[in-house]
């Protein structure tokens, strides 16, 4: 065990060094593709010893809590991505400052360990006993059993933000307090794009913050919506009672002040003649008939089962027995790039013409499309100027208990 926690020592040391000198590289622009390429392989071999040793300290009472705890967390941490942390350092520097900190806990390490000949290493004499003890073990497991509800949560709160963030491009952030939607300007001469990352509900003074700060004059704000003027879909999609069901707003409550245009008559207007401090406001979105009748199918699954008003536990059957009958890979990625790439093609259509005749271009979309509209702003040579985060879901403002109660009514029912 002790030559064992000893390698483990050495591999944290060596993995802090390498990281610190690895990142510092890659800041300084001049990589070193051998250097990441072993820092790497000794990061992976570090994280597989932590779970093993975190196992060997419930097992042998003999190794030191306080120097292996610290060390285990904080490479579980960075697994995680650092989160939360990682909202306020960001993704670019985040290497660099976990690099940092595991050298600063490397160090605090060896002068835990070290003795009065300068050894670092867990000599034969530091181990000092038995090596198993039933009370060590008890209070080690009654421990990792109380914690394990936090850690689970946690985890899956840390591994859901990065994808979500991965997903929307940084537009859509998780935290422990609720989700923050971004909202970024861009600029090229005298002008300006507006993305505001979306979501479906959200809460109200969210909707109001956002709607009020796009009430201006010269301005275009291009709005999303698929119609649905053949009525396709059997049962129309409505959040709004979900959304009060936990408190808050949809959508579809927000509402813009300004002049509504069709964009087909978009060279015979003339821009700000709404009224002064009035933006136009066009829909820039495609009609249901131009999806795959797959995808509309998949439509009318979701409204006939989830959106339906049935109780969830009946709705979630229907569906996951469609789902287990009919989804495959190839209706995915159509249903997907329904969704999302034929929309973003007609909203950066959108933008680019409308570019032509106003100064500021607004696009509040869902923020699942904001990766693609984002690298279409930038092609067009704009700039990325000003970006500010908005709260849209506080997680504090849900009525929990009566969520509760209302899913133990509805089960003790059926």
């Amino acid at each position: 065990m002790r030559r064992f926690a000893n390698l483990y020592i050495v591999l944290f040391l060596v993995d802090a060094g390498l990281s610190l000198v690895d990142e510092i590289l890659v800041a300084a622009s001049a990589p070193v593709p051998l250097l990441s390429g072993g820092r790497h392989a000794v990061s992976y071999a570090v994280l597989a010893l932590s779970i093993a040793l975190y196992a060997c300290l419930g097992i042998d009472r003999r190794l030191p809590k306080r120097v292996f705890l610290p060390m285990v967390l904080y490479v579980s941490w960075c697994a995680l991505v650092m989160w939360p942390l990682s909202a306020v350092v960001g993704r670019d520097a985040l290497g660099l400052v976990a690099a940092a900190g595991q050298v600063l806990l490397g160090g605090i390490v060896v002068l835990l360990l070290r003795d009065s000949g300068g050894r670092i290493l867990l000599s034969t004499g530091k181990l000092r006993g038995p090596l198993f003890g039933w009370r060590n073990t008890l209070v080690f497991t009654a421990v990792n059993l109380l914690m394990l509800p936090v850690v689970l949560v946690f985890t899956a709160m840390a591994v859901a933000d990065y994808y979500l963030e991965e997903q929307t491009a940084g537009f859509l952030r998780l935290s422990p307090i609720g989700i923050y939607m971004a909202e970024r300007s861009y600029h090229r001469d005298v002008k300006v794009v507006r993305l505001a990352g979306m979501m479906h509900i959200g809460k109200e003074d969210y909707y109001q913050e956002l709607a009020g700060s796009m009430s201006s004059g010269g301005t275009i704000i291009l709005t999303e919506g698929v119609t649905d003027r053949d009525r396709l879909l059997e049962n129309p999609f409505n959040y709004s009672k979900l959304a009060r069901v936990i408190g808050l707003t949809s959508q579809e409550a927000m509402r813009f002040d300004g002049r509504l245009i069709d964009l087909k008559d978009l060279d015979e207007l003339q821009p700000g003649a709404g009224g002064p401090g009035k933006p136009d406001i066009a829909r820039a979105d495609i009609d249901l008939k131009n999806f795959d009748p797959q995808t509309i199918e998949f439509l009318n699954v979701l409204g006939n089962t989830l959106f339906s008003g049935k109780p969830l536990a009946v709705a979630l059957a229907e569906y996951n027995a469609w789902v287990q009958e009919n989804m495959t890979p190839a209706l995915i990625a159509g249903v997907m790039a329904d969704i999302l790439d034929k929309r973003n093609a007609v909203v950066i259509d959108s933008m680019v013409r409308t570019l032509k005749r106003y100064d500021t271009v607004i696009v509040p979309w869902g923020a699942m499309h904001m990766p693609a509209i984002e690298a279409a702003v930038l092609e067009q040579g704009f700039k990325p100027a000003v970006e500010q985060e908005r709260l849209s879901l506080d997680f504090r403002t849900i009525p929990y208990a009566e969520l509760w109660q209302k899913w133990s009514e509805a089960s003790a029912g059926e």
